[in-house]
C-alpha cells in the first residue's frame, strides 16, 4: 500500500468523538480569566478636566448672579445717606441766632442744659466744636464773629489760626469764655454752619481747692504759733506757693476753654455711576474664578511632587512588567 493510499484511508476512517466525551474535557478545563478593564488615561484625564472647569465656571456663575441681585439693595442705602446729611444740616441751621443779649433765649436746648456746669462747685469746663461753613467768605466772616461774640462774653482769645489756600479753608480758635456764659457761647458757635462734632468734658476742681485751703489755714496757725527763723521762711515760701496755685485753680474754674475750629465744606464731587447687574454678576464671577484658581494653584504645589512620585512608579512597573514579558518570550 502506497503511502497516498494510506493517507485516504485514514482521511476515511476518521474516529469519531462522543458528546459525552467532548462535555468531559470541557469540564476539566480551567475557567477563563476574568477580563480587566482598564481606563484609557488619554480619554480620561481630558474628560475629567472639561468636568472640573465646567463646574468651576458654573460656581463662579451662580456666585456672581447672587451677589448682583444683593446689589440693588445696598446701592439703594447708600444713596438714601445725602437725604439724612441735608435733614441735618437743615436742622442745624435752624438752630436760634444771637440776640443782642449775648445770653437771651439760648439756654431752651435741653441737651445744653445737661451739660450746664455745676452752681454750687468749682469745675473745669472743656470745649471742643468742629463746624462746616459753605465757602471761605463764611468762614471768614464767622471767624470775625467769633472773636467779637468772645469779648462780648467777657472772655477772650487765647490763640487763632487761619489758612484758606485755595478753595478750602480752616480756622482754630482755642477761647475763654466766663463760665456763667459758656452755654450762650457753644449755642452760637454751633450755629454757624453745620456742626459736625462736640465734645465736652468736665473736671471737679473743688475738693482740690477745699484741701489747699485746709493746707493754708494750718500754715496760717503754725506761722502766728512762733517757730525757728530757719522753719519759718520755709512755712512763708509754701504759703505763697500753696495761696497762688489755689488762685490759679479758682481763676480756671471761673473760665471755660473752648476750642473752635470752623473749616469750608469741601465740594461734592458727582456720583460715579453704579455698575449695572450684568457688570456686577461678570465681576463677582471674575473674582471667584481668581479665588477657585488661586485654589487650584495652591493644590498643585502641596500635591505636585505626591502625584511626580506616583507617576513615577507607574512608569517604573510597567518598564519591569515589559522586561519580564520579553524574558519570557525569548526563553520560549
Amino acid at each position: 500500500m502506497s503511502q497516498l493510499e494510506l493517507v485516504q484511508e485514514l482521511r476515511a476512517n476518521r474516529p469519531v468523538v462522543s458528546t459525552e466525551l467532548r462535555e468531559r474535557v470541557l469540564a476539566l478545563a480551567p475557567p477563563p480569566p476574568p477580563r480587566r478593564i482598564e481606563p484609557n488615561l488619554r480619554r480620561l484625564v481630558p474628560a475629567v478636566a472639561f468636568a472640573g472647569l465646567a463646574a468651576a465656571v458654573g460656581v463662579a456663575t451662580v456666585v456672581g448672579v447672587v451677589n448682583s441681585s444683593h446689589g440693588g439693595s445696598v446701592t439703594s442705602a447708600k444713596t438714601s445717606a445725602p437725604v439724612h446729611g441735608a435733614a441735618l444740616q437743615k436742622r442745624e441751621r435752624a438752630r436760634p441766632r444771637v440776640h443782642a443779649n449775648p445770653t437771651a433765649g439760648l439756654y431752651a436746648d435741653k441737651t445744653l442744659r445737661a451739660v450746664a456746669p455745676s452752681s454750687s462747685r468749682l469745675q473745669q469746663y472743656d470745649a471742643s466744636l468742629r463746624v462746616r461753613v459753605k465757602d471761605q467768605a463764611e468762614l471768614s466772616r464767622r471767624t470775625q464773629q467769633a472773636l467779637r461774640f468772645t469779648r462780648r462774653l467777657g472772655g477772650y482769645v487765647v490763640s487763632a489760626k487761619y489758612s484758606a489756600p485755595g478753595t478750602s479753608g480752616t480756622s482754630r480758635l482755642a477761647l475763654r469764655v466766663p463760665i456763667q456764659h459758656v452755654q450762650a457761647a457753644i449755642a452760637a458757635f454751633s450755629a454757624y454752619g453745620v456742626l459736625v462734632s462736640q465734645r465736652i468734658t468736665l473736671k471737679d476742681l473743688q475738693q482740690k481747692v477745699d484741701g489747699l485751703g485746709i493746707r493754708i489755714r494750718r500754715l496760717r496757725a503754725r506761722i502766728a504759733g512762733g517757730e525757728s527763723q530757719a522753719q519759718l521762711e520755709r512755712d512763708k515760701a509754701l504759703l505763697r506757693a500753696l495761696t497762688r496755685s489755689r488762685q490759679a485753680t479758682t481763676q480756671r474754674a471761673q473760665l471755660a476753654s473752648v476750642a473752635l475750629t470752623m473749616a469750608v465744606a469741601a465740594k461734592q464731587k458727582h456720583a460715579a455711576t453704579p455698575p449695572g447687574r450684568f457688570h456686577r454678576t461678570l465681576d463677582d464671577a471674575g473674582s471667584v474664578l481668581v479665588r477657585e484658581f488661586e485654589l487650584l494653584l495652591y493644590a498643585l504645589l502641596v500635591a505636585g511632587p505626591l502625584l511626580l512620585l506616583g507617576g513615577a512608579g507607574i512608569l517604573a512597573s510597567r518598564s519591569l512588567r515589559r522586561r519580564a514579558d520579553q524574558k519570557l518570550l525569548e526563553r520560549a
